[in-house]
């Protein structure tokens, strides 16, 4: 097991902008309470504290099994297009006095991680003036030598997304959302098979795809024998 050292982990995200000059900070706000109040229904069943707006263009939310975290993670990042964001994740216990429906009231280790993820993003970001990952995990407890794994497999999630075109990752999400046939996806975008294979192959979707079911298999620890 990867999480065995926490009795009851939770996963904080914090999500952080990354505007462009010419993307108004109005605009990303509203987009970004209609995404959130989307992923707060959506995600209900997993989600101890709501994601919601903060400062600085920010948000933030508690996530109490790791089932569905990429999950949520990949629709906060499609259905936010243009806008890029960078992710903070932290998994560590929280304190039973701030539990909150209002994740800005929720305190404890996992959030000081997801915190610490999203400076380590920007400074990383700073140094090597490009974005080389977007999404950053780190472990609350005794350091973990298969967390630099988990790092590494999102960096290069973040390497192949970055080569996407606007058609490509419409039907690369319609592929996993939905879990469809090429043909199925092709159907309901109104396009022919041959476009959503070839998509697909440029896309290296399925390499993304065994990653994604990789780290899954870690992420499903979280939370699984909660009671």
């Amino acid at each position: 097991m990867f999480f065995f050292f926490f009795s009851k982990p939770y996963i904080s995200v914090i999500g952080e902008p990354i505007l462009k000059t010419n993307q108004k900070e109005s605009e990303y706000l509203k987009r970004l309470e209609e995404v959130l109040c989307e992923i707060n229904q959506q995600y209900e069943a997993v989600i101890s504290a709501k994601f919601m707006p903060t400062i600085n263009n920010e948000f933030q939310g508690l996530i109490c099994e790791g089932k569905q975290l990429l999950s949520l993670h990949l629709e906060i990042k499609y259905k936010m297009q243009p806008y890029h964001i960078r992710f903070g994740i932290g998994i560590g216990e929280v304190e039973e006095e701030s539990m909150n429906e209002l994740s800005i009231r929720v305190k404890g280790p996992g959030y000081e991680k997801a915190r610490e993820a999203i400076i380590y993003l920007r400074e990383l970001e700073k140094r090597k003036q490009t974005i080389l990952t977007d999404v950053r995990v780190e472990v609350a407890g005794e350091p973990n030598e298969k967390l630099y794994l988990v790092n590494t497999i999102l960096s290069l999630l973040t390497t192949i997304e970055s080569s996407w075109s606007d058609r490509q990752r419409e039907i690369i999400y319609n592929m996993m959302k939905y879990d469809e046939k090429q043909s199925g996806v092709a159907k309901r975008l109104g396009i022919t098979q041959s476009t959503v294979q070839k998509s697909l192959t440029a896309g290296k979707f399925y390499t993304f795809v065994d990653a994604v079911k990789t780290l899954n298999t870690v992420f499903a620890e979280i939370g699984e024998h909660r009671s």
